[in-house]
């Protein structure tokens, strides 16, 4: 888990730093302010060594063209001229993790054997060269394990071909939720279900609807859920209460001593099936031990949040931040219970 995160030139974020993080952590703000961002720069941490991920999150924002143009799309103001950094430290250990991401540009194919053509661009602030089009991004990792190695992996386009090089797996496991993802089912649930825990889907849907008994794929790969009819329902006609309570519930499960990102929250979902979603997340990050990270732009699920904290065995883990922007400068804002049920109180704008 992550005691805190610090994020330099990612997307509208000039510098961010977010210390005292919780096991459940709520950010909230006006828009464009960065909150779906630190859920990105968090999941870029995660997943250091595997570049696809930058694609993935242009993709949860529904940039779906594969363009080169694209690449200057992460750097803050869509300049390549400061490379971006994420520096996480983990609770336990106080290792600290560091990841740049850089502009690369193609050079001359070298002759000799096992030479990239790709090279780093570094350009500094104010250099007097011509703009270019960068071919791909360089991702550069600082294992906390062993600070003086660099792990290096690159995405990057030839022509139309995406190119990937030294991408590696890690043992941490991070899903990312959003809107677009949420009938991202199948796989995940075929593995919950090897793992027999879908009776633990199944308690987890009943907070949103008493008549699911029981769920299933069938011979084309399509989730049913049974609701007491002659005959199954798919689950994509359940409404998008029960699609977002499945997408959580899975997530978590496949997370177990990992992290789940959960972008709009309140997406979907009524007032009442908010509250039962805070505290079915504040009990399942504690019994899988999943450090949780969601943003909202809901007065009413920042309010079941702050009901939901007094039926929790862990108070001090469930934090709120108001992420702060005036002009290029930010700030994370740290809300005590007190606090924050004062606000609501005298309905001063948290959101």
């Amino acid at each position: 888990m992550f005691k805190s995160i610090k994020i330099k030139n990612l997307r509208a974020i000039t510098e961010l730093e977010v210390d005292n993080l919780g096991q459940v952590n709520l950010f909230v703000g006006q828009n464009n302010c960065g909150k779906t961002t630190v859920l990105e720069g968090l999941f870029f941490l995660i997943g250091a060594t595997n570049p696809r991920l930058l694609l993935s999150v242009n993709t949860f924002r529904g940039l779906t063209v594969l363009s080169k143009e694209l690449w200057r799309t992460f750097f803050h103001n869509m300049s390549i001229k400061i490379p971006i950094e994420i520096y996480g430290e983990v609770r336990e250990s106080k290792e600290k993790q560091k990841l740049l991401i850089r502009p690369m540009k193609k050079k001359v194919p070298s002759t000799k054997p096992g030479v990239s053509d790709f090279v780093s661009v570094e350009v500094e602030p104010g250099d007097s060269k011509p703009p270019f089009t960068p071919d791909g991004l360089e991702l550069e990792y600082t294992s906390p394990q062993n600070p003086a190695e660099k792990i290096m992996s690159t995405i990057f386009l030839k022509g139309t071909d995406l190119g990937i090089e030294g991408a590696k797996e890690r043992d941490v496991r991070g899903i990312f939720i959003n809107p677009l993802t949420i009938y991202d089912w199948k796989d995940r649930f075929a593995a919950a279900q090897r793992r027999k825990q879908v009776p633990e889907v199944v308690s987890f849907l009943k907070k949103i609807d008493p008549n699911i008994s029981d769920l299933r794929l069938n011979e084309i790969g399509l989730l049913e859920c049974d609701i007491g009819l002659p005959g199954l329902l798919p689950a994509n006609l359940m409404g998008g209460g029960v699609a977002k309570f499945l997408s959580v519930a899975l997530a978590m499960l496949d997370s177990r001593d990992g992290i789940v990102l959960i972008d709009e929250i309140e997406d979907g979902l009524h007032y009442m099936a908010q509250q039962n979603m805070w505290k079915a997340i504040l009990g399942w990050a504690q019994k899988l031990n999943v450090q949780v990270f969601v943003t909202t732009h809901s007065h009413e699920s920042i309010k079941t949040f702050s009901n939901s904290i007094d039926t929790t065995l862990f108070e001090s883990e469930t934090k709120l931040f108001r992420i702060e922007r005036k002009d290029e400068k930010f700030r994370a804002v740290e809300y005590t219970k007190e606090l924050l049920a004062e606000s609501l109180e005298s309905k001063w704008e948290v959101r």
